[in-house]
């Protein structure tokens, strides 16, 4: 299933690049900041104690968190954009059938997306949708109560984005966005415990965008 996504996303970006190569003129760089809500799903591993050598049924459930991020992209023509991203989310998990310990996820991701650009709707075209996809790695922290630190390496992450730009001036724009993220199946570690965890989030997001 993960080389299937890998696939669809390469192609993605492959298309935007392509489209971008036979632009008459580049529309220049940007960047763009943002931040909004994160909805991690929960989920179901089994939990190793490598003290006794035993594992047993757990996973997360989650509640609601933040993501906070930035972008830096160039706009091939007026429809194709590419940027590198950095994004941070955090939210509180508590693990199954552990007596109720619970603790902070904490993901660092650095991605590269394609995003497509619609023609302007509405007054003088100043509302822009779009479409966007994005590959790159990321990590994950947990930190539950009476557990200690386990941590995960970076590990191949994807997304899918769509959202609504307006033109609020010349040079800025106002971002509105929803975001579906992963991160493939990493393992959590330290050095008593760990399990192999999935990680993904639907993300609300705002920002604002400035163009030289």
């Amino acid at each position: 299933m993960m080389s299937r996504a890998t696939v669809i996303l390469g192609a993605a970006i492959t298309a935007a690049l392509v489209a971008g190569a036979g632009a008459a003129s580049a529309q220049g760089f940007y960047l763009k900041g943002f931040g909004g809500w994160t909805i991690p799903q929960n989920n179901d591993f089994r939990l190793n104690d490598r003290v006794l050598g035993t594992s047993s049924n757990s996973g997360l459930d989650y509640d609601s968190g933040y993501i906070v991020g930035a972008a830096a992209g160039y706009e091939v023509n007026p429809h194709v954009a590419l940027e590198l991203e950095y994004a941070y989310r955090n939210s509180d998990a508590t693990l199954k059938n552990t007596g109720g310990s619970s603790g902070e996820v904490q993901s660092n991701a650095y991605m590269a997306n394609a995003i497509y650009k619609f023609d302007g709707i509405g007054p003088n075209g100043a509302f822009k949708p779009y479409l966007g996809a994005g590959i790159g790695t990321a990590d994950q922290k947990f930190n539950p109560d009476g557990f200690g630190s386990l941590d995960g390496d970076y590990n191949f992450a994807y997304q899918f984005i769509t959202g609504v730009a307006y033109d609020v001036a010349p040079n800025w724009t106002l971002n509105g966005e929803v975001r579906y993220f992963g991160i493939t199946d990493q393992t959590l570690e330290n050095s008593d415990y760990g399990f192999k965890n999935s990680y993904s989030t639907f993300d609300a997001l705002v920002g604002a965008t400035y163009h030289f």
